[in-house]
């Protein structure tokens, strides 16, 4: 017997059980995909303290507290029974999901129902209302602060008193719309604005132009798009004998704030009067209707026996303006005059009328939020755990500086080009790119294309220097070039540059990962900024560039699993996505208008060729790739394969913002995420399998990490190899390395702890204002190598100076001009280039005047 040809067959063997075993493994996890990825839209929250329960409650939030108060029910008989019907002025508040209510010492200042209450500010807004004798115009606020409710500031009356209205609130201004003076009144045709952007002396209610339909009560208000939306309701109307009698609308309107014109819409497929609202605005597209009087469950005479109201849940969809039917409410769980508001990522519904003239006393809540699931959080695990995997491999290797910070040279040309488009492939870029063409168009495809017409200019003017000089930083260049302050101030420029963005690449890719999982936004940037943290320390570069590479190929094949998904979904397949597509415009690449604060042709190339300059010229984090292969031809390819995968990224990544949009208006039934930026990582996690979501949104992970371990290791490069080798000189190297991995250390747990304070405090703006400095300052150091590489007459004071003009002009630029943003680096670099010549030829003359009077 041959031992050696048997023990291979054996491993063949054994080779094709595994796969099989995982074959079987990811089957039965596809099948399992509906379970586990299964979302429970309806949830039921602490019910209010009263056994009744209360109809047409005002609710609220305030500074993140739940508030509900006044209603009105029957407390001992029902009204068939000649019950007495009580107006409340109670008022209820709910810290906690899980908490328990609260009654406050506080009252309404009379008791109220069937008005309108909108959220402002900390404050919730209480519109009209009545009572059992009279209709009110009154107008006040409450809100909660240190542990307590109170009154807030106080607002202007409506013009007339209204009860059984509907309203809502559009950036800023609040809207009212129906309702009756009386309770012995028919409807009325008004609508009232009060405009709160305007200064608090200027307040008032504006009578704005009415919507075109018949006059309502009890009517569903939603605010979404910007726009007002008008709902069903009843048409009061006398008979013969002077009783009111109802008729049940099914119109709906689009009011636009801008244009103050109202446009009719298709009409609902049946009645919601007195439905739970404002209505929920869902996702991007989504304006939800839960339950209300229809005209089934209107013909009921005898409400001892009547049925509840209907459970259907239907919406508009907004973009391809037509109703659908969702899942139902939960059973018994239909109500109507109800209010509804926004709180902890859900839409709540606090008590309301099961049945004619029965109240209940239990709270709903609405949510598209998805749950991540165990098998999604497995996967991630497992990738995270591959990454630090990576780190350990190759900390065998990192000895000296010249492995940690170059990798000895040993990384193969694909590799470096990979890891170049994968580190300036982040996070934010993988969901932005696909959410903007999901907003608009290809016109940013041009802007990405020109990295090929770098490419050429990098290898033929910029390799040689770089590579030539065996640097270990680009600044190296500008000392040996210019001096030692040109070099300094170049290399602080760069680690500034990678301080101020470290934190913002973890806190907008958790924003997004947070929302549409439900995973908590400090977990999500802990768990990226650890481990990346660790797996750089012990790594190296080598080990950044290994997990870039695994990032490009998980995102790129993640990509294409939601193309093929969606695909698969659209009737009509690729070639609705190409019909639909050119009939939406989404196509469009170029665009010559001679408009310079879009994004238009002449816009985009100019733009996009400076900053694709200022990355692949002055930034360490893509340079030091450079340095990482064995030499400069392998250098070139590496920038060449870089420029190669870009052309088929385009496809890949527009054409999925593109199928997206075109999933979303040909399946309207489907609920989106809330904003765009979240639509990429939203579809991820509720439609492809489980488990494949979970890699994909590792891979969200892991370009986050990406981000955050480039920076930390070009910082630790460029701290060791431009300051604190010429501060303490003669140091061994064993002892720079070790320094190296401490401010690697130093930097992680910078970034991780500033997109931490970032997502706990008020202070964004701070972030923008520093970014939006450090910004301009990019463009001006991609100058000052312009001129290292092609002005030979530029002097080290010229430099200094270029820089500082270039960062001057470009923050002008931004603050004083309309110029598009794209614009800026090459205002930077222009700018620099140009002062600097001057300054060094003006410098330059006065010093040979000054030899030659001497």
């Amino acid at each position: 017997m041959d031992i050696n040809r048997e023990i291979e067959r054996m491993k063949t063997t054994y080779s094709e059980l595994l796969s099989i075993r995982w074959w079987i493994v990811l089957g039965i996890f596809w099948l399992l995909t509906p379970i586990l990825s299964a979302q429970e839209k309806w949830v039921e929250l602490p019910s209010i303290p009263d056994e009744e329960g209360f109809a047409g409650m005002y609710a609220g939030v305030s500074n993140d507290v739940l508030i509900v108060a006044g209603g009105a029910n029957f407390p001992e008989l029902r009204p068939w029974e000649g019950g007495t019907k009580i107006w409340y002025d109670h008022i209820f508040y709910l810290e906690e999901i899980d908490g328990s209510w609260k009654r406050s010492g506080l009252s309404l200042p009379l008791p109220l129902a069937y008005g309108v209450s909108v959220n402002y500010k900390d404050e919730v807004i209480f519109i009209g209302g009545s009572d059992a004798e009279k209709h009110y115009n009154d107008v006040f606020s409450l809100k909660f602060r240190n542990g307590e409710i109170e009154r807030g500031q106080e607002y202007p009356s409506l013009p007339i008193p209204l009860s059984n209205m509907c309203g809502d609130i559009v950036n800023d201004v609040i809207y009212i719309a129906g309702g009756n003076q009386t309770p012995q009144s028919v409807g009325e045709q008004k609508f009232f604005a009060l405009d709160l952007s305007l200064p608090r002396s200027e307040w008032t209610w504006e009578e704005r132009k009415a919507w075109p339909g018949a006059s309502r009560i009890q009517s569903v208000a939603a605010s979404m798009d910007g726009a007002f939306y008008l709902f069903s309701g009843f048409e009061l109307h006398l008979d013969s004998a002077g009783a009111l009698q109802r008729t049940l609308l099914h119109d709906a309107y689009r009011y636009d704030p801008a244009a103050n014109t109202w446009t009719q819409l298709p009409d609902l497929p049946r009645g919601v009067a007195a439905a739970p609202g404002a209505a929920f605005s869902i996702g991007l597209s989504h304006i939800v209707i839960p339950g209300g009087l229809d005209q089934e469950t209107l013909q009921f005479t005898d409400p001892a026996t009547h049925p509840g109201f209907n459970e259907e849940v239907i919406a508009y969809n907004i973009l391809s303006k037509e109703w659908v039917t969702l899942s139902d409410m939960p059973q018994g769980a239909s109500r109507v005059t109800a209010p509804t508001t926004h709180w902890q990522g859900m839409w709540v519904v606090p008590n309301g009328e099961k049945g004619p003239g029965v109240r209940s006393p239990k709270v709903y809540g609405y949510s598209n939020q998805v749950r991540f699931g165990w098998v999604n959080w497995l996967t991630l695990c497992i990738y995270i755990g591959c990454m630090i995997l990576i780190g350990f491999y190759f900390s065998k290797r990192e000895s000296s500086t010249d492995n940690y910070f170059k990798a000895g040279g040993r990384i193969p040309w694909w590799a470096a080009g990979i890891s170049i488009y994968g580190t300036q492939l982040s996070a934010i870029t993988f969901m932005a790119v696909p959410a903007l063409v999901y907003a608009t168009d290809w016109r940013l495809a041009v802007g990405t294309i020109m990295i090929l017409l770098i490419v050429p200019l990098i290898i033929k003017y910029y390799l040689p220097h770089f590579r030539g000089l065996n640097l270990t930083t680009a600044y190296e260049f500008l000392e040996q070039r210019f001096d030692l302050k040109v070099r300094m101030v170049g290399s602080l420029t760069f680690i500034l540059l990678q301080l101020g963005r470290m934190g913002v690449v973890l806190y907008l890719p958790a924003i997004a990962i947070a929302s549409v999982t439900g995973i908590d936004i400090i977990l999500c940037i802990a768990i990226m900024g650890v481990f990346s943290t660790l797996y750089t320390v012990l790594g190296g570069i080598e080990a950044v560039i290994w997990t870039d590479v695994a990032q490009v190929v998980v995102l790129m094949g993640g990509a294409v699993a939601c193309i093929i998904v969606a695909v698969a979904n659209i009737p009509g397949g690729t070639a609705e996505i190409i019909e639909t597509g050119v009939a939406y415009n989404k196509f469009r690449i170029l665009d010559f208008r001679w408009d310079y604060t879009e994004l238009v042709f002449w816009v985009a190339i100019i733009g996009f060729f400076f900053l694709n300059l200022i990355s692949y010229t002055s930034d360490q984090v893509v340079i030091q790739r450079y340095l990482t292969v064995k030499d400069e031809k392998a250098a070139a390819r590496s920038l060449w394969t870089n420029g190669i995968v870009t052309i088929p990224g385009i496809f890949i990544f527009f054409g999925l913002g593109t199928t997206l949009f075109v999933y979303y208006l040909t399946n309207p039934q489907e609920i989106s995420s809330n904003t765009t930026d979240e639509i990429l990582p939203y579809f991820v996690v509720t439609k492809l399998p489980v488990g494949v979501a979970g890699l994909v949104i590792s891979g969200i992970f892991a370009a986050s990490m990406s981000s955050l371990d480039s920076s930390m290791n070009s910082i630790s490069t460029a701290y060791i190899t431009d300051f604190h080798k010429k501060l303490w000189p003669g140091e061994s190297d064993t002892r720079y390395l070790r320094i190296a991995k401490i401010v690697t250390i130093l930097m992680g747990a910078f970034g991780t702890l500033t997109a931490i304070w970032i997502a706990v405090s008020d202070i964004g703006f701070i972030f923008d204002f520093f970014q939006e400095i450090l910004g301009t300052i990019g463009g001006s150091l991609a100058g000052v190598f312009v001129l290292a590489v092609f002005v030979k007459r530029t002097t080290p004071t010229g430099a200094l100076m270029g820089i500082l003009g270039g960062t001057l002009i470009t923050l002008w630029a931004k603050n004083f001009t309309e110029i598009n943003g794209y614009f800026y680096g090459a205002i930077g670099v222009m700018s620099c280039v140009t002062i600097g010549y001057l300054v060094s030829v003006l410098f330059a003359s006065e010093a040979r005047s000054n030899k030659v009077s001497a």
